[in-house]
């Protein structure tokens, strides 16, 4: 296995995946309960880890036991932060930051302090937004380019001269509540290959988003039938 460089942004095929989903080909750690959180999301990855370099991750408490046992095996660092993940927003995302390349949406008032400590030593260019779900928000395409359903998340990158494709924030399901989040239900499974957690075809972006991608040479996976379906992200951790 090879670590990827850049995370969330694989150059080869992916062979071991976080998520709460099975994929074909691939080994997949699926996330541990965060039993304070609502049911349908207590196994949504982007709330309890991150990825903040290519050996590198950080957990929140309640999840450190967990990804330490599961992923120090394959040579990862893994990092304890200090806030505890609440029930409710925004106490839930303290670690669901948004990493494209070299720079990192976050919501600076929200999001744990250990977590914000090592984005900065590690290089990233912070760049702080009202959304808190910005990794839910989000979903990397390459190292200067990701597609968003959030107007704020859009405008900064695109300040920073970022390739961003603004979608619809609708036709994403997450159970009970009325919709999910884009970046939460995909993943980038190759470096041509997103993985996406249902049939884009049900979403009124789905030509925006083909289009999009079909300008970079990328392909859709749909790993599953039915209504697109958020599940904390597909998290790719080596080729």
């Amino acid at each position: 296995m090879n670590y990827i460089t850049a995370p969330y942004l694989p150059k080869n095929k992916v062979s071991l995946f976080i998520a709460d989903c099975k994929i074909d080909g691939a080994e997949v750690i699926p996330p541990p309960s965060i039993d304070v959180l609502p049911e349908s999301m207590r196994h949504h990855a982007d709330l309890g880890i991150v990825i903040v370099s290519e050996k590198k991750v950080l957990c929140a408490p309640l999840t450190y036991n967990y990804y330490f046992s599961a992923l120090s095996p394959y040579g990862f660092e893994v990092i304890k932060g200090k806030s505890d993940v609440g029930r409710h927003y925004p106490e839930d995302c303290a670690y669901n930051v948004g990493i494209v390349g070299k720079k990192c949406f976050l919501n600076k008032s929200v999001c744990d302090t250990h977590l914000y400590d090592i984005l900065i030593s590690e290089g990233y260019e912070i760049i702080n937004v009202k959304q808190g779900y910005t990794k839910c928000s989000i979903c990397p395409i390459d190292e200067n380019s990701f597609i968003t359903a959030d107007r704020g998340i859009a405008r900064e990158g695109e300040k920073r001269g970022m390739e961003v494709l603004l979608i619809e924030n609708k036709g994403i399901s997450l159970p009970p509540f009325g919709n999910g989040f884009w970046g939460g239900s995909c993943g980038m499974g190759d470096i041509d290959t997103l993985l996406v957690n249902g049939d884009i075809s049900l979403m009124p972006s789905e030509y925006k988003i083909r289009s999009f991608l079909n300008s970079k040479n990328i392909k859709i996976r749909e790993i599953k039938k039915g209504e697109v379906l958020d599940i904390g992200s597909i998290i790719p951790l080596c080729t």
